[in-house]
């Protein structure tokens, strides 16, 4: 029997992770990336519909609070993050399937630490 592989769903700012990361290299790693203009567009409904098509976990990568290329969005995004969390608490799923980091240059150095970290809390 194959290793059981979590289905993850990573959105992503173009304007933080997609000018720190080569985006062939991210999307080779990630089989469903959605980049965005900024995650502050994200909507509630986008991540309630990434669990409803089989998602188990969902990674939102954006630009450090205070340095969103469109003023807020990266607070907009952290906004909503925890209202879904808090929803999916209520339904009886772990808060910790969705996660959302912050892009900075020594951060994407790294091997893609976040989407490990992601993967292993979902195998647990």
């Amino acid at each position: 029997m194959s290793e059981y592989e979590p289905k993850l769903v990573c959105f992503s700012c173009k304007f933080s992770w997609g000018y720190l990361v080569d985006k062939d290299a991210l999307s080779s790693k990630i089989d469903n990336w959605v980049p965005l203009i900024c995650t502050g567009k994200i909507d509630a409904a986008h991540m309630l519909e990434a669990f409803k098509a089989g998602a188990d976990g969902i990674l939102i990568l954006g630009c450090p609070e205070g340095d969103c290329h469109y003023q807020d969005g990266n607070y907009e995004a952290k906004k909503r993050v925890y209202l879904v969390r808090r929803l999916l608490e209520t339904l009886g799923i772990e808060k910790e399937r969705i996660r959302k980091f912050v892009g900075n240059k020594e951060y994407c150095k790294e091997s893609n630490p976040c989407w490990d970290e992601h993967r292993r809390l979902l195998n647990d």
